[in-house]
């Protein structure tokens, strides 16, 4: 069924488990997805960041996760990941997604307090969850490279600021930046908890996003939930299963052409990956919840 964020990541954060967000970007993935959330009964959010939605085209891709969503027998949250236009949340938003995250995490503090003001007023009129991003995460998607040989520190989520900023945006949901690194995985990251705790004693309603966690051990993922990390994001692990399953076709000899001989495998090794986060993470079995 398609949902929304509301009651679903606040009773994460108050039973102290997350619901796994997964970035999606073709049918594939999406099934895969789904198919692990509906095998563990759990809820579950598919994502897509604007590269995606250029990749696959907006109309496309939201009418795939939509109708997943509608046929599934679990919860599953459409969601917008890092979404730098306020044109693109208007877009995600008459498409169906239930969640839009705005990142405008580069800008001075005052003006990330101003535009995702802007744009929670708008989402909320609509019914939607949004999610914001105090720091800024090193990678990908965030900072691209630790600027002069500075580490990710430099970047790390003030909780006196993240106090001011909930309190004056209305958001949601705040992802923070505390430690982890998006993208590949570098060795360097880790989870600074001392710096989690403080940022949950700032804003103990508000659940906490965890992005870049692909490089983070299970162990360390399932500690985190107990400090209101309450959704994680995970998208480097199912591409590097999805490469993997697809290397391995190719060296075994076949004689036929079908696609799907190659994806199809791909799709069944993104899907144990999922699996297996539900798992650490602690959310499955909790769908009949909601």
């Amino acid at each position: 069924m398609l949902a929304k964020p509301d009651n679903i990541l606040l009773h994460a954060m108050q039973a102290e488990y997350a619901v796994g967000a997964f970035n999606v970007s073709t049918m594939e993935i999406a099934q895969a997805v789904v198919r692990a959330a509906v095998a563990k009964q759990s809820p579950v959010i598919i994502q897509t960041s604007e590269g995606a939605i250029e990749y696959a085209g907006l109309s496309m891709i939201s009418g795939i996760m939509r109708i997943l969503a509608e046929e599934a027998a679990v919860p599953v949250i459409m969601h917008l990941d890092h979404g730098k236009k306020f044109e693109t949340v208007k877009r995600c938003i008459a498409s169906g997604y239930t969640s839009v995250m705005i990142d405008n995490s580069k800008l001075p503090f005052a003006e990330n307090i101003a535009k995702t003001a802007e744009v929670v007023a708008y989402a909320h009129e609509h019914g939607v969850w949004v999610e914001a991003e105090l720091g800024a995460i090193v990678g990908k998607e965030g900072i691209k490279d630790l600027h002069g040989g500075a580490t990710p520190d430099a970047f790390l989520t003030n909780p006196e600021q993240a106090a001011e900023f909930v309190e004056r945006t209305k958001i949601d949901s705040l992802a923070v930046s505390v430690g982890t690194i998006h993208g590949e995985f570098s060795g360097q990251e880790y989870i600074r908890f001392a710096l989690l705790a403080e940022v949950q004693k700032a804003i103990p309603r508000t659940p906490l996003v965890l992005h870049g966690a692909s490089g983070i051990g299970n162990e360390d993922l399932r500690k985190a939930c107990a400090y209101h990390v309450s959704k994680v994001n995970v998208d480097t692990e199912l591409r590097v299963a999805f490469e993997k399953a697809v290397g391995e076709y190719f060296t075994i000899a076949h004689d036929s052409y079908d696609p799907r001989s190659i994806v199809g495998p791909a799709r069944d090794a993104m899907q144990k990956v999922v699996e297996d986060k539900i798992d650490t993470l602690g959310s499955s079995g909790t769908s009949a919840i909601y």
